[in-house]
């Protein structure tokens, strides 16, 4: 797996754990909102 799949992967598992939640996620990530943001843009999530 490249770095870009296992990012997109974690991003994935995680917001499947806080059910859809950026904010949460984003924390849990320990990424600012809108980096977070950025991130799923950047994989089409």
């Amino acid at each position: 797996m490249s770095l870009e799949e296992v990012e997109c992967h974690l991003m994935r598992r995680t917001l499947a754990r806080f059910n859809g939640n950026a904010r949460q996620a984003a924390e849990a990530l320990g990424l600012s909102r809108s980096a977070f943001y950025r991130r799923l843009e950047k994989h089409g999530l």
